[in-house]
């Protein structure tokens, strides 16, 4: 199990699920800057099937500008990804830990900007109906 994210599965459509997580970022000041569905572009490229798999670019402008303006390389870091997928066990979620990315950066200064973006994203998640954490025992 990946240790850079925070996963949730939930009871619910796959398109539905895409409207609410979408829905709950944006009450924390996410929008999403990129929808890439890789579905589509490996069918479209490759010729390839896959599973529904959606990553939503979330960014929070005023958090993003104040990390910017810490560290401006930061940028390579942003925005933060959430991932929407239905395999076979049904429909599944992928945030990417705040932490551990911006770990990356070993900057002091950078750390009550992630802790206000890890508490967001945990919000927004914790407003999306039914999901349930998946804890790395379930994997």
């Amino acid at each position: 199990m990946a240790t850079y994210t925070t996963q949730y599965r939930v009871d619910a459509p796959f398109e539905e699920t895409i409207e609410t997580v979408t829905g709950a970022l944006a009450e924390e000041g996410f929008g999403v800057l990129a929808d890439i569905d890789l579905q589509a572009a490996f069918d479209t490229k490759l010729d390839e099937d896959f599973d529904r798999y959606r990553i939503l670019g979330a960014c929070n402008p005023a958090l993003a500008y104040d990390a910017l303006d810490v560290e401006y390389e930061l940028g390579a870091l942003l925005p933060c990804n959430v991932v929407v997928y239905e395999d076979e066990a049904g429909v599944g979620i992928n945030v990417v830990d705040p932490q551990t990315l911006f770990s990356l950066t070993d900057s002091d200064d950078l750390e009550p900007i992630v802790e206000d973006v890890t508490g967001r994203l945990d919000a927004a998640m914790d407003a999306v109906p039914e999901a349930t954490p998946v804890s790395t025992t379930d994997a």
